[in-house]
Formats: structure tokens, sequence, C-alpha cells
């Protein structure tokens, strides 16, 4: 028997994520926000910005930073590719580049995204 590990739903491709960008810097809509910790699984979704999380203290500043250098960036379509045992952090997401990270809830909470409903097909 064979298992495959690649997931169930379409890879983005470099047209769809160009649209899925444009989209995002023209819908500015308050009430769509949301933080990754809210998105179902295979949920897309656009960054809006990293806000700041007082479980971190005083290196929030230092997470908020690095989360940004490792490329979680406004306007940046993200997905869920996975989640933890019932559901629960950590998930996995997938940044529009490819690079897919392993996140806990703090550092879930932080990032605030623009819910999204895409045919990639």
């Amino acid at each position: 028997m064979s298992t495959t590990l690649s997931p169930s739903y379409p890879t983005p491709t470099a047209a769809n994520i160009n649209t899925l960008n444009a989209n995002a810097a023209n819908n500015t809509h308050a009430e769509n926000l949301c933080s990754l910790l809210d998105l179902a699984k295979y949920q897309t979704a656009i960054i809006d910005e990293i806000i700041t999380n007082d479980r971190f203290g005083d290196i929030d500043g230092v997470i908020s930073q690095r989360l940004k250098d490792l490329g979680f960036l406004p306007n940046t379509s993200i997905h869920i590719v996975a989640k933890g045992l019932f559901g629960k952090p950590p998930y996995a997401v997938q940044l529009s580049t490819g690079a897919q990270f392993s996140l806990r809830a703090d550092e879930l909470i932080k990032i605030r995204c623009r819910a999204i409903t895409v045919d990639l097909t």
C-alpha cells in the first residue's frame, strides 16, 4: 500500500497568488479581520498585519520582527496546511512563496488576516 504525503488541496499558481495579492490590496474591510488561529484547515487568507501579544512580554517586538523576516508580511497569501491533535495548535501554515512553518497559538494570534474563498482550479 502506498501513501502520499501531498495535501489534498490544489497548489496555488503564480497567477492565482498575484490575483489574491491584488484583491487583498483593494479589500480593506475591517469586519473580515481575524487571527490565523480562527481559520479552518485548508482555508486561505491574506495577511493584514502583525499585532502585539502581551503573552510575549518584553520580547514581543523581537517575535514580530522574526515573523516578518520569515515572510509573514502584509498582503501575502497564507493557508492552513494542517492542525495539531484535536484541531489545536501547532498549525502548519504555507505562505504564497511555498515556505511552510509550524506556529504555536501565541504566534498564530499575532498574525491578523482576512479570510478569503477562492477557486484555485
